[in-house]
């Protein structure tokens, strides 16, 4: 059974519970793996897959998504820093492939071996320490979920957190490319991510077909992510351009981060056209006839016509 799936059948707050308890008792796990850098990135994943679960009910409990969204923000943005430069190594050598003219590999080596150096730097500096104050909060999270209350109430419960957070998405992806800034794209991909958490949580309502519309959404949210590696990574490089070579090698990496940056966008300009191409009210009605269909009680009425006669 999937754990991150709401169950159409069952009790509201029994769902809610059991969804955000599981994703709090894997964070713990992923915690006890060993390996904090890949801690930093399922710890932060598992806060975000709550924050989603909050927003999906936020309309029908707007107390508890205000008290328990602020509460896992906070708790994620111990280890955001660490993230970011966590990912900087993988973004650079991402950028490499891409662009992989004859001795730039070598041409940009110190950049690589700068970027590393202040990975580590970084990553030693206190992480054990934030990481245990994740585990405290997560112990003291996991105890609040017993006391979540949300009121049944089928679909009505989840349609209008559903459809604000999709309409959002969608509107979003407009402003990204009017104003053309990276925190515009950011604040799409985050808006994104929501909606796509959301699909999957929805996703036992007809899973042929929102799992390959998830599949689109996750798409996108990919294409968005690396451009806002990017983002940070050339934000980092114009920061101490001194730290990574002379300023022609770090304007030099700076034109190939562009060019990259160029092409994501304009992929995920074709791919968010068909993720948002309806309206939000036109989808939220399709998904209330999945929902109802999968919970319909069986009790149809014959399959043959009463007044044919057998064998005739």
């Amino acid at each position: 059974m999937a754990v991150y799936r709401w169950h159409p059948g069952s009790p509201a707050q029994d769902e809610l519970q059991r969804i955000a308890r599981a994703q709090i008792d894997r964070a713990l796990a992923e915690l006890d793996e060993g390996d904090r850098h890949r801690a930093v990135h399922s710890v932060r994943k598992r806060g975000k897959k709550i924050r989603a679960l909050l927003r999906l009910v936020r309309p029908a409990a707007p107390k508890l998504y205000r008290r328990e969204n602020a509460a896992f923000r906070d708790m994620m943005r111990r280890v955001s820093d660490d993230r970011d430069v966590g990912v900087a190594v993988e973004t650079y050598d991402a950028l490499l492939r891409r662009f992989s003219e004859d001795g730039i590999a070598e041409e940009l080596a110190p950049v690589r071996a700068a970027l590393a150096q202040r990975r580590h730097e970084v990553l030693g500096e206190g992480l054990d320490a934030r990481l245990h104050a994740i585990r405290m909060d997560l112990l003291a999270a996991c105890e609040r979920v017993e006391d979540w209350e949300l009121e049944d109430g089928g679909f009505d419960v989840l349609e209008d957190g559903f459809a604000k957070t999709y309409g959002r998405a969608r509107a979003r992806m407009g402003d990204a490319y009017a104003d053309a800034t990276s925190s515009a794209f950011h604040l799409w991909r985050k808006r994104t991510k929501y909606h796509r958490y959301h699909l999957r949580l929805l996703q036992d309502v007809w899973p042929p077909v929102l799992k390959a519309h998830r599949g689109q959404v996750h798409e996108l949210t990919d294409l968005l992510g690396d451009d806002h590696d990017l983002a940070v990574l050339r934000q980092t490089l114009l920061a101490e351009p001194e730290r990574f070579g002379d300023r022609r090698t770090v304007a030099a990496l700076c034109g190939l981060l562009d060019r990259r940056r160029a092409e994501l966008q304009a992929a995920a300009r074709t791919v968010g056209q068909r993720c948002f191409a309806e309206e939000p009210d036109r989808l939220v009605a399709r998904l209330r006839i999945y929902w109802e269909s999968a919970t319909a009680s069986g009790t149809a009425g014959p399959l043959s016509d009463p007044t044919v006669t057998p064998g005739r």
